[in-house]
């Protein structure tokens, strides 16, 4: 992106344009916090594993004394000796590795935050383009990867020289040390060495990662005619999906008012609420709700009750706890079981049932 298309996008990025990066795996990361974790990890696996890693090397010293002695001379043999000393120092710095993977993966995960996806991974052919390559190579961004390259060396190396310096006082004393007491001291300077090395790299993670968060907001940053554009693309999806609604609702209203002609009774409260059932032991164990509604609907169920001759029976009560409980298309609630039956009691009494509850017309 060039200089003028970063002047060009002064706006904050929008939620959405966020999230698109997120997406495609575009968050700030730094290297070098991976590699302050991998330098503080090895220092505490050579502080705290070192004794494992001594027994670990008398094995494989003795191994090798003793396979020598006993393996038949040959290519066999020393094959033989050979796998058996790999799969001894894979089984030895398996720990070590395992550690090194998971403190790698948790700097990792805790730059993305959790974001897991493999869009970086995908080919980009792009990238193929020689002139942009040469770019690369010869821009400013590489300039600004040398000098840091450099300043990684400076700071870096002057943390382990220090270390180091406190070294050359033991010098002379080590000709008079026994192998137990070189090797605490050998652990001693390798652990300080990676803990300095590590705490510099640290300091530079924390400042490199705080300029690819900078970089990487200034990146993600629109212009007024991208903040107009995405408004208008999300508003036409909002008035899209308020549509779709407003048109399922009309086309569930519809059938469920064409549902209302095939109903056994109609309760109201008289003309607040309005509900249709019907009950037919073949279909449902419990009479079924076709249609319920309120004000106009109900004004509307009645009157398609009227022209169909489906029975209209005020209650009050019951008309209100079916409103309240029941559902469109479900059996009534158990609660309401008595209740309903003596409506549909009355109904059968009175002789206006408009069919059997086979499913057959009464003539």
């Amino acid at each position: 992106m060039s200089d003028e298309g970063f002047q060009e996008r002064t706006e904050a990025p929008t939620p959405k344009r966020r999230r698109e990066a997120r997406e495609k795996g575009q968050v700030p990361r730094s290297q070098e916090v991976t590699t302050a974790f991998l330098l503080l990890m090895g220092a505490l696996v050579v502080w705290v594993g070192s004794p494992a890693l001594g027994v670990l090397g008398s094995r494989l010293f003795r191994q090798v004394v003793e396979g020598f002695a006993v393996v038949p001379a040959g290519i066999e043999g020393a094959s033989a000796l050979m796998v058996g000393m790999g799969w001894l120092v894979l089984a030895g710095m398996a720990p070590v590795l395992l550690a090194l993977s998971a403190m790698a993966l948790a700097a990792s995960g805790i730059q993305a935050r959790g974001v897991l996806t493999a869009e970086p991974l995908k080919p980009k052919w792009e990238r193929l383009d020689p002139i942009k390559t040469a770019k690369r190579l010869w821009g400013v961004q590489a300039l600004a990867q040398l000098a840091k390259s450099l300043l990684k060396l400076l700071i870096v190396g002057t943390a382990i020289w220090l270390v180091l310096q406190r070294a050359v006082d033991d010098l002379p004393a080590l000709g008079k040390q026994g192998p137990a007491a070189l090797a605490l001291l050998f652990r001693s300077y390798a652990a300080r060495v990676l803990a300095g090395a590590g705490a510099a790299y640290l300091f530079l993670a924390l400042a490199d990662y705080g300029f690819q968060l900078w970089q990487h907001e200034r990146q993600l940053k629109m212009s007024k005619e991208q903040i107009r554009r995405e408004h208008k693309e999300t508003e036409g999806d909002q008035v899209m999906k308020v549509r779709r609604r407003t048109m399922g609702r009309a086309l569930a209203r519809r059938r469920m008012l064409l549902a209302v002609s095939d109903a056994d009774v109609v309760i109201t409260n008289p003309t607040h609420i309005a509900v249709a059932l019907k009950y037919d032991p073949s279909e449902a164990p419990a009479p079924v709700v076709l249609a319920m509604g309120a004000r106009k609907m109900a004004g509307k169920i009645r009157q398609i009750a009227l022209q169909s001759g489906v029975p209209i029976i005020e209650n009050k009560p019951l008309a209100r706890a079916l409103w309240a409980t029941a559902r469109v298309g479900f059996p009534i609630p158990v609660e309401l079981y008595i209740a309903v039956a003596e409506v549909l009691a009355s109904v059968i009494k009175n002789g206006r049932r408009r069919r059997s509850w086979a499913g057959s017309a009464v003539v």
